[in-house]
């Protein structure tokens, strides 16, 4: 991966703003495996042995293995027989995750890991710019051992590539830190040939996810139509802070157990985090719930409470309706957007009513950007359990974010998080309240919760991405520049793999 000297303002673009994904959290794993087809049921079947070696050890290192299938635009490997069982798909931008022993596959996005990566590469090198990095008591490691980690680099050229008898090597500062074994001579330690072909990206994709191996090394490798039979590596990390060395050597084994074993179901990640607004938005995304209201639903919702005298619900109602089909056009007539309409009515009838009111100075204090009147006014209604409570959940939530500390220090009884939380449960086919979520989780640095509500937004039958989480896909676009290494080519889809 390589990022532009403009890191800061690359992120900026990430913070604030793919297609939509062929996957999401709420595909079933029947469902899944019947999208990838054939790809499936052909598969390069190779494992790993390695050994790893603490540099200051005496006598021999630890052994290990991993057994992997290569399927060109996807690789599943487990790294031991009690270990995650993991697959990676490349097209359809998944990582998928049993837990051993469990029959929940977690499925969650590869713009989730390469942008948590990149939060951490960022943060600790101060966006590429520090040359040390300090763990604690573990010291300091040059900034290139963070790259390795995670996958990551400010710069190009890092490290100097040279070719040798067997393959090439890299080298950190005079220090070999790799070394690529293709078994083209006598000196070789293949026991088999290298990998060719589409099982050799499937090999890289596996590396990518399972070894620290800078990006440098990442490149080099891809330039060969071949992976190596064998490479070995050195690491310098807080669980090896005098180093050690991995070399590891591609064996074949036999595999004729299915990809993905049946009787398993869809599992979010993060669920202990994410809690009952994941399990509301994946019901809805499932289409196991209650339909999707439609805009009209929403316009004789408004209405019937405006004839109870109950403007205050009403107006709320024609902004949830607003947070589910975006911004009012501006001829709502022949639009069938009835509720944007509604608005000139309710304002003739309401005018005198206390609540009424009350929203409307908060919703003019939103618009005029005073935080604490909107929160004060707003606030008073995020006890109702309709969509004009969900309408002030998501309102007030907003606006203690924009207010900032002040505000949050101001209302300690309100959590923007858990207001947004309680809408999507209340009103679980709103999209704009998923893009709020996502962007919450992300900005306490969570981004495997935050792809969870922008999968699911992006997944909700009956729905068309708002403005507002239509912003998920340049996100995305934005972080497969960024990472291409993480992500794949941003236009790479499922439709695009091998059939």
């Amino acid at each position: 991966m390589r990022f532009s000297a403009r890191l800061a303002a690359s992120l900026a673009l990430c913070a604030l703003a793919a297609p939509a994904l062929a996957q999401s959290p709420a595909t079933p794993p029947s469902e899944y495996e019947g999208a990838r087809g054939a790809l499936f049921g052909s598969y390069d079947a190779v494992a790993f042995e390695i050994l790893q070696t603490p540099l200051d050890a005496v006598g021999g290192g630890q052994a290990m293995r991993i057994e992997a299938r290569l399927g060109g635009d996807w690789a599943a490997w487990r790294s031991g027989a009690e270990d995650d069982y993991i697959l990676v798909d490349m097209a359809a931008k998944r990582r998928l995750t049993l837990p051993f022993g469990e029959t929940g596959l977690e499925s969650t996005s590869l713009y989730a890991e390469a942008r948590r990566r990149l939060d951490i590469y960022t943060g600790l090198s101060r966006g590429g710019q520090a040359e040390m990095i300090r763990f604690g008591e573990a010291g300091e490691f040059d900034r290139t051992w963070l790259e390795a980690a995670m996958g990551l680099a400010a710069n190009e050229d890092v490290l100097d590539i040279t070719e040798t008898e067997t393959g090439f090597e890299a080298s950190l500062k005079g220090e070999q830190v790799f070394s690529a074994d293709y078994g083209q001579s006598d000196a070789s330690a293949c026991d088999s040939a290298p990998l060719s072909g589409s099982a050799a990206a499937s090999a890289r994709t596996l590396v990518r996810h399972a070894a620290p191996l800078h990006p440098d090394i990442m490149a080099r490798l891809a330039q060969e139509s071949r992976f190596p039979c064998a490479f070995d590596f050195l690491v310098y990390s807080p669980e090896s802070p005098n180093g050690r060395r991995e070399a590891w050597v591609l064996e074949e084994f036999e595999a004729d157990d299915p990809v993905l074993p049946g009787g398993l179901d869809a599992a979010l990640p993060q669920a202990g985090l994410i809690g009952a607004a994941g399990e509301a938005a994946l019901i809805a995304a499932r289409g196991d719930g209650a339909a999707a209201p439609d805009a009209a639903s929403f316009f004789e919702t408004a209405a019937d409470l405006r004839s109870q005298g109950d403007f205050a619900g009403a107006f709320l109602t024609t902004t949830q309706e607003i947070h589910h089909f975006g911004p009012c056009p501006s001829e709502a007539v022949g639009s069938g957007r009835l509720a944007c309409q509604e608005v000139r009515a309710l304002t003739a009838a309401g005018i005198g009513d206390a609540d009424f009111e009350r929203v409307l100075e908060g919703t003019a204090a939103v618009r005029e950007g005073d935080h604490a009147t909107a929160v004060e006014r707003l606030a008073a209604f995020i006890d109702r359990e309709d969509a004009a409570g969900a309408a002030a959940r998501i309102l007030v939530a907003n606006e203690l974010v924009a207010w900032g500390r002040e505000g949050l220090e101001s209302r300690p009884d309100l959590d923007p998080a858990a207001l947004l939380s309680d809408a999507i449960v209340l009103d679980p086919y709103a999209p704009d309240a998923y893009w709020h979520l996502a962007r919450r989780y992300l900005e306490a640095g969570a981004p495997h919760a935050a792809w969870v509500f922008f999968d699911l937004g992006r997944a909700l039958p009956g729905r068309d991405p708002t403005p507002l989480l239509a912003q998920a896909d340049a996100l995305e676009q934005r972080l497969a520049a960024l990472a291409p290494d993480w992500t794949g080519p941003a236009d790479i889809g499922l439709e695009s793999g091998q059939q």
